[in-house]
């Protein structure tokens, strides 16, 4: 290995650019009638900015009674100038935003001094959500955003319309898509699972144990302390000072948690998969077929004795992030729900059964790298997925399905290479699941490198193009698969063996 990476990059499938007409969308000459934003937009973005505006200036008036009269009025000028321009940024916008379609494309024109024409190619679109933000959803308004390829960076947002014209118009875009054509209804749904309140309260108190168990010892050590007369008042002020901070930091993610994920549904459509949750604001995300590139199924130790787990997945054009940025909401398929279920909603959507996939520990020698965990991890893999087992306190499960993964690295620090062991990275798009077979021996983790490139590659080439409004099916035969890999030909199969168990 010589510590340099290895890397075969997934194959390149090249298709034709539509052209006018294809797929059912509209051709130049069929143009839609421009629309507009609903009228109540300058209204929502005007109690935006007068709610915050009146707060700020309630904390500011008791210091100004105190002044004149004229400086009084002097000093509220600042906040009503807030929303007077935002309102007048309202109403210019709604007067020069048009919407319509042309040429299979949604074509959004906007701007006074600098007019800009923004189009998104239906056949492009990675999703398609309708958030109702908590003021716009007092007036029955909601946002429709549409995510390209690019990330989050590349949506294009329309706000505001009525919800039920958001609706249709997300129906109407992914009918478009589809081939369907334009005046198709919102597609039923199946509910898949279903959130219990009491569990996501539960959980999030759970999730904040760390942080009271800390809070609690402190406390008690304060105590301790005072009686034992071992520390003075004044040493005891700054601690007892963190106990309100440290309250008020749990209460806001305790909120942000319950508020964010209340109501959590996960529905299946013939137009993708739909996650709805929120409590003051909603959203409703649609994730077209064939779009989850990754998922990762994981349990914090505070949960396992519940027997709890939450999933979270890599789909295409979203970023990504940690827990806390704006793109978390995007990459949750599930926020907590017994192990059982959301192995099963995984295995749905990766099409396989993965508690039944064998797993295989990395060699003994792996201790050097791993002491503690090497025993809990794990690799299995089967005709239609790839699975990694990892984690001695939270532990975690990552799929990803063979033609979703992007490329195969191999790497191996010096201590490492002084244990014959190395690492395969399997990439696939961003966001909180990283695939890698960590701490393998060396020619096993040559063999998985092949043995998953050509897996890969054989996989895509049989694959059946993903479509909105059509179900995704597996692309390639089992018998021909193995008989090409296994039988036939590289010489590199995979790693025979279960010493593991099975998942689960």
């Amino acid at each position: 290995m010589d510590g340099t990476n290895q890397e075969t990059s997934r194959a390149q499938v090249s298709r034709p650019a539509p052209v006018a007409g294809s797929f059912g969308l509209e051709s130049p000459a069929q143009i839609t009638k421009p629309r507009r934003l609903h009228a109540l937009t300058p209204v929502v973005l005007i109690t935006q900015a007068v709610i915050p505006a009146l707060v700020v200036a309630g904390f500011d008036l008791p210091h100004s009674r105190a002044s004149q009269a004229s400086t009084s009025l002097l000093a509220l000028l600042p906040f009503l100038a807030i929303p007077v321009a935002a309102g007048i940024f309202g109403a210019v916008s709604w007067v020069v935003t048009r919407f319509h379609f042309e040429a299979g494309e949604l074509r959004v024109d906007s701007g006074i001094a600098f007019r800009q024409s923004k189009r998104v190619r239906l056949d492009r679109m990675q999703a398609v959500d309708v958030l109702q933000p908590f003021f716009a959803r007092m007036f029955g308004l909601a946002e429709l955003r549409i995510t390209t390829a690019g990330g989050s960076r590349r949506s294009l947002r329309l706000r505001y319309l009525s919800l039920v014209e958001a609706r249709d118009l997300r129906a109407e875009l992914l009918g478009q898509a589809a081939g369907l054509g334009s005046g198709v209804k919102e597609a039923p749904e199946q509910p898949l699972v279903v959130v219990p309140h009491s569990m996501l309260v539960w959980s999030s108190i759970l999730r904040l144990l760390p942080v009271w168990v800390v809070l609690l010892a402190g406390v008690a050590a304060l105590i301790t302390a005072r009686v034992a007369s071992q520390a003075s008042a004044s040493m005891l002020a700054p601690l007892l000072a963190l106990v309100p901070i440290m309250v008020f930091v749990s209460g806001q993610l305790f909120w942000r948690r319950v508020s964010t994920w209340w109501g959590f549904t996960v529905a299946e459509s013939p137009d993708g998969l739909r996650l709805r949750h929120g409590l003051l604001s909603i959203r409703s995300q649609t994730v077209p077929p064939g779009r989850v590139q990754a998922l990762k199924i994981h349990q914090p130790l505070v949960w396992r004795m519940f027997g709890w787990a939450e999933v979270m997945m890599n789909v295409a054009g979203y970023s990504g992030g940690g827990a806390r940025s704006k793109e978390a909401p995007k990459t949750v398929l599930l926020p907590v729900a017994p192990t059982a279920v959301a192995l099963a909603l995984a295995g749905r959507l990766v099409g396989a059964d993965i508690a039944r996939v064998p797993m295989r520990r990395p060699p003994r020698r792996a201790a050097a790298c791993a002491p503690l965990w090497w025993k809990r991890m794990g690799v299995g893999r089967d005709d239609a997925i790839f699975v990694t087992m990892h984690g001695l306190v939270s532990r975690s499960v990552d799929v990803v399905r063979h033609e979703r993964t992007q490329s195969v690295r191999l790497t191996a620090g010096p201590w490492q290479r002084a244990w014959r062991l190395a690492t395969v990275h399997l990439d696939s798009a961003k966001g909180p699941v990283h695939m890698r077979a960590a701490f393998r021996d060396s020619a096993e983790a040559r063999d998985i490198l092949y043995d998953q490139a050509d897996r890969a590659r054989f996989a895509r080439r049989y694959a059946v193009p993903d479509r909105w409004m059509q179900p995704q099916t597996p692309g390639f035969a089992t018998e021909d698969r193995s008989a090409a890999q296994r039988g036939g030909g590289t010489g590199r199969g995979s790693v025979a063996g279960n010493d593991m168990g099975d998942i689960g």
